[in-house]
């Protein structure tokens, strides 16, 4: 599966408008990709009460194109339903299907005081590969990021961030210990820059070229499968229930 990861122009905010996401599209799509779009891309993370909130557009903007690239498509963006906010990840699959989750643990200014915390895991599958999903903060609590089903773990864990450059060191540490730990790799989509992507042993597999904007990635499901055989650290793992 070729994985596609875009970040924004905007080092300061990192705001993607839909007309660059398009661009992009029409530049590099082709059927079958997987795209991973950064959190809170369509705003920002710097926001406010007069940001102007359309997530109802952003979703309708992953359905239009994943029919027409053929592609899957996800991120996550701020979401205002029934008069509560929420920072919502939703995918798009090629085949039609789509899921949500919303961000666990909150941080900033406005999303302490006026954004809903989510209470669900979300983990789906495409073509053959299981990906678990966290937003940014989420990166930094294991419990919430750890394997839940030992006979059929997720194969990826997928981190969608807003994640300042002064504390890059912190991501690329969790990044590395969550993809050690959960036997599975670990792949970033920063808006803010220097995404990456981790093996299942917490080794850099893959991060944005200087000077770019978009990355691709081919992962490989197979060669993850090989590893877990030799490596069984999963099936040790301990059975835990969230509350």
């Amino acid at each position: 599966m070729r994985v596609v990861i875009i970040e924004s122009t905007d080092k300061e905010n990192g705001r993607i408008p839909l007309e660059e996401v398009l661009e992009l599209l029409e530049t590099y799509a082709k059927e079958s990709d997987f795209w991973i779009l950064p959190e809170a891309f369509d705003t920002g993370w710097n926001i406010d009460g007069t940001t102007k909130i359309s997530g109802g557009k952003v979703l309708d903007f992953m359905k239009q194109n994943a029919l027409k690239y053929k592609i899957s498509i996800c991120g996550s963006f701020y979401l205002e339903t029934e008069g509560k906010f929420f920072n919502r990840f939703c995918v798009v699959t090629e085949d039609g299907r789509n899921y949500f989750v919303d961000k666990r643990h909150l941080f900033g200014l406005f999303e302490k005081t006026s954004v809903e915390p989510g209470k669900e895991i979300l983990d789906f599958e495409i073509s053959g590969i299981i990906f678990r999903v966290v937003i940014c903060y989420d990166l930094r609590f294991p419990v919430w990021c750890r394997q839940s089903d030992k006979r059929k773990p997720y194969d990826a864990l997928i981190c969608v961030s807003q994640w300042p450059k002064v504390r890059e060191f912190d991501r690329d540490l969790l990044l590395g210990a969550r993809a050690l730990e959960n036997v599975s790799f670990a792949i970033n989509s920063n808006a803010l820059g220097g995404s990456k992507i981790f093996s299942a042993e917490g080794k850099l597999l893959a991060k944005m070229p200087e000077g770019q904007r978009v990355m691709f990635y081919e992962l490989d499901k197979q060669q993850l499968s090989e590893y877990r055989k030799h490596k069984k650290y999963l099936s040790d793992a301990d059975d835990f229930q969230i509350f």
